[in-house]
């Protein structure tokens, strides 16, 4: 039997209410040659009677005699797939039916090109809808969002097997070894994303996402995750300018927004310097700003700062956010 181009990688960890809609969703894509490697983490509940009635020749299931945890089933996955590209999928997330035609198309078309993201469908535990994650694209804008935070969702995420456990697998990190692993990948080769949702992203408070936010202990992961990539994308920031940014967007805190948006200044200039300006540069840096301030609960203050220390940005905010700027800006 010949191996197959894609390998869907799907960990299970008491999973039951949303299993069984996922796995629907891989199994219904339009794309054909792929095999679904679900692993079950020593899931509790009935994931694996779900995953048992199935039957489908595409799908392989593997156990894990006990709870290993997301990061090592992962690298579990990677050594067991099959495929030479493997695409990313949690258990209660929902893939669109062209969704792998779509990244392996891109895939073929850009050989150089080892990691391919999307926009995602954000939906709450029922499946109602939450709004979008819009993704940067050009591989630019990816590495400067890397800069911030994840720039698309785990789920969405398709890469070549190979590149990954080159440079080391999934690291033990508290809820964010999809940031991690992106932010190495970029540092040696383009990543992009398609435009289009091609995942539907659940938000419930299950998740391990959810639990994570409050976790002290993955604010300081995330961080140092964050401090690393800015050193490679802009080599000429100094330290304190580095760890401003890391610390609004590993935990939600700003302790001065005028030193803040200095920092982002320098950021885009040295960003700027090792690579090409991307188009619509302002409006990313705008969509950055509007989602911290959103975070931090403190919008007043943080928009005061933004009028005066990056007004070019306000013409490139909607027309809402431009008031408020140039209101508090007096």
């Amino acid at each position: 039997m010949s191996a197959p181009a894609v390998t869907v990688l799907m960990p299970v960890f008491n999973a039951e209410k949303h299993l069984r809609q996922s796995l629907e969703s891989v199994l219904r894509q339009g794309f054909c040659d792929f095999e679904l490697l679900a692993i079950d983490d020593g899931s509790s509940d009935s994931s694996a009677e779900i995953l048992a009635a199935f039957g489908d020749s595409r799908l392989r299931i593997l156990r894990n005699e006990k709870n290993l945890g997301l990061v090592a089933t992962l690298n579990r996955g990677l050594e067991e797939a099959r495929g030479d590209w493997v695409a990313r999928q949690d258990a209660d997330d929902i893939s669109a039916p062209g969704r792998l035609a779509a990244q392996m198309a891109f895939a073929r078309g850009n050989p150089a090109v080892p990691l391919i993201g999307s926009d995602a469908l954000l939906i709450d535990a029922d499946g109602r809808p939450r709004g979008r994650w819009r993704t940067g694209g050009h591989a630019d804008l990816v590495a400067w969002d890397l800069c911030f935070r994840a720039p698309f969702a785990h789920s969405s995420a398709l890469f070549r097997r190979s590149i990954v456990q080159r440079i080391g697998g999934y690291r033990d990190l508290r809820a964010c070894e999809d940031l991690d692993l992106w932010g190495r990948i970029a540092a040696d080769f383009p990543v992009v994303t398609l435009r289009q949702p091609l995942v539907k992203y659940r938000l419930h408070g299950e998740s391990i996402m959810a639990g994570a936010e409050r976790d002290v202990m993955r604010c300081k992961d995330v961080k140092a995750t964050l401090e690393r990539h800015i050193a490679h994308v802009a080599p000429g920031l100094d330290h304190g300018a580095r760890e401003r940014i890391a610390t609004a967007w590993s935990d939600g805190r700003v302790s001065d927004w005028a030193a803040y948006f200095d920092a982002v200044k320098s950021l885009e200039l040295c960003f700027s310097r090792g690579r090409r300006k991307p188009p619509g540069f302002a409006r990313v840096l705008a969509d950055e700003h509007y989602s911290l301030w959103n975070r931090t609960g403190r919008p007043l203050a943080c928009l005061r700062a933004l009028a005066k220390r990056q007004p070019d940005l306000i013409p490139s905010m909607p027309w809402l956010r431009m008031a408020a700027c140039a209101l508090l800006s007096r």
